[in-house]
């Protein structure tokens, strides 16, 4: 199944690729000759995808009309599918316990950030008119991805075996398959073996910081539809498919992880064009 997924969206790749060609050819005779050919562009935005979102900035630098050079910087937010929010057993409900203590998410032994930069071109499929309208670009890039792995640490509970009672800790501890006995995956009801202890709630994102990274080749392709009145002014709703191929699983979960995540985003960029 990875197999035949990782095919398609190569394939699909490829076929965005070959009818921006084929756009771009069969456009030539109806642009807008007055138009004004704008050197460089720069534009930030923010998108919302299907296994995260992220933040992100593109520049453009162009010697042709309908075809640019496009430059890329992201950086992402990742959410398995696989993981749900819990509230801490200790708490009553709601998304804060009545003794601060934080959800959780059981299961979860990293946070996922990525970074990426990549190399791609730009190509204008449709031009605005004199007064009103919509611009739409196709774009394809590439390049290179860091994954950041952060440990998720979690608030163990232990109970005082002479009494019955859990007393909370304060233990901050994280995920190690030589340790089971640590209490990571010691979540509700409350057990009456595994060493007396139980997930309180999350420890929060102050804790820590031992990061580890994975190197990831990224690939996408979308398109733009560029509203705003001004040429000079870029205002833009983005759609596309995006993925990032890690050598090797990437550990986020205890388990369910995979080392090829397609996903679906939409976003909204702002920026400025210029002449020269």
């Amino acid at each position: 199944m990875k197999k035949n997924t990782s095919i398609l969206f190569l394939l699909l790749c490829l076929f965005s690729y070959t009818e921006i060609k084929a756009q771009y050819r069969r456009q030539d005779s109806n642009l807008n000759r007055d138009s004004v050919l704008y050197n460089k562009s720069w534009a930030v935005g923010l998108r919302l995808r299907s296994d995260g979102f992220s933040v992100g900035t593109e520049i453009t630098t162009s010697k042709h009309f309908k075809r640019s050079m496009l430059y890329q910087v992201q950086f992402s937010y990742f959410i398995h599918p696989k993981q749900t929010k819990q509230s801490s057993p200790f708490g009553g409900g709601g998304s804060w316990g009545g003794d601060g203590l934080k959800p959780f998410i059981y299961g979860k032994q990293n946070t996922l950030f990525t970074l990426y930069g990549g190399v791609g071109q730009k190509f204008l499929v449709a031009e605005k008119g004199k007064r009103h309208g919509v611009q739409l670009f196709l774009k394809y890039a590439g390049g290179i991805s860091i994954g950041i792995l952060k440990p998720y640490l979690l608030n163990i509970a232990s109970i005082d075996t002479s009494s019955g009672f859990y007393t909370i800790t304060g233990v901050n501890v994280q995920y190690d398959p030589k340790n089971l006995a640590n209490g990571f995956l010691n979540a509700y009801p409350f057990p009456t073996v595994n060493n007396g202890k139980i997930i309180a709630g999350a420890s929060g994102f102050s804790k820590g910081w031992n990061l580890t990274f994975l190197p990831a080749l990224h690939l996408e392709v979308g398109m733009d539809f560029d509203f705003g009145k001004n040429e000079s002014f870029i205002k833009t709703l983005e759609i596309g498919i995006i993925s990032d191929f890690y050598y090797k699983k990437v550990p986020v979960m205890v388990d369910k992880n995979k080392f090829f995540y397609p996903s679906v985003y939409v976003g909204f960029m702002m920026g400025k064009r210029k002449e020269k």
